[in-house]
Formats: C-alpha cells, sequence, structure tokens
C-alpha cells in the first residue's frame, strides 16, 4: 500500500493577504511571495510541517460552527502558556477554553474567515 503525509490545509479566504499576515503575527507562519492563478490569488504559510495554502476564489459564506466536513485545524505548541498570552495580548478571539482535555491542553480561536484553530499541548 503506498504511504501518505498531509500535504496542506486550504484556507479560502476573503482577503488573503490579511489572512497570511494572521498567521504570521499570531504563530511566526513563513510566507512564500503571493502569486496569481485562475483569477485569485495564492499564498502559502509554513508553520512547521503543516503547510495553509491561502486564496481568494469564490465561495459562499459559512457560519462559525459544527461542519459537516473537516471542522478545524489543531496546532500543537510547546509552550502553552506562553502562546495563550500571546493570543489575549494579539486581541484573537477565543471560541472555546484554555481547558483540561484528558491529558492535552487546548482552545480554540477564531482565525481569518471564521476559521476555526484548536490550539494544544499534551501534558
Amino acid at each position: 500500500m503506498p504511504n501518505y503525509s498531509l500535504n496542506h490545509v486550504h484556507h479560502e479566504s476573503s482577503d488573503p493577504h490579511a489572512a497570511a499576515e494572521w498567521y504570521k503575527t499570531l504563530f511566526g507562519a513563513a510566507l512564500d511571495d503571493p502569486y496569481e492563478r485562475g483569477g485569485a490569488t495564492w499564498i502559502r504559510a509554513h508553520l512547521g510541517d503543516v503547510t495553509i495554502t491561502i486564496t481568494d476564489r469564490e465561495s459562499s459564506d459559512v457560519e462559525l460552527s459544527r461542519l459537516k466536513a473537516y471542522d478545524h485545524i489543531a496546532l500543537t505548541t510547546d509552550d502553552f502558556d506562553a502562546t495563550v498570552a500571546h493570543i489575549k495580548d494579539s486581541g484573537i478571539d477565543i471560541w472555546s477554553g484554555p481547558t483540561d482535555a484528558g491529558g492535552f491542553r487546548i482552545m480554540f480561536v477564531n482565525g481569518p474567515d471564521n476559521a476555526k484553530i484548536e490550539i494544544m499541548e499534551q501534558q
């Protein structure tokens, strides 16, 4: 059987430049130069081994709620307390938590375009 690995998460954004800067500011993401393809702007944000591809292709708005699809992305931090402090200092909307989730400390933040992002640290 072939081997598989996660290549990227795709974020459809109303403003890809602002979304990319959000990932850079909050998580220290390294950003590739933007480029245009198919009438849309494309920017790749790299957070460790995770790549978030950000585009502004046509889409419909979805409320921040439980979806019947991939619901959120989860990022691991090696310093949960410092991450929580940085998020609070940045004025980012905390959607849920911080809380203990059975061996993990977790919180959810409201990312660009209402993307749900879980921040977690294994205890």
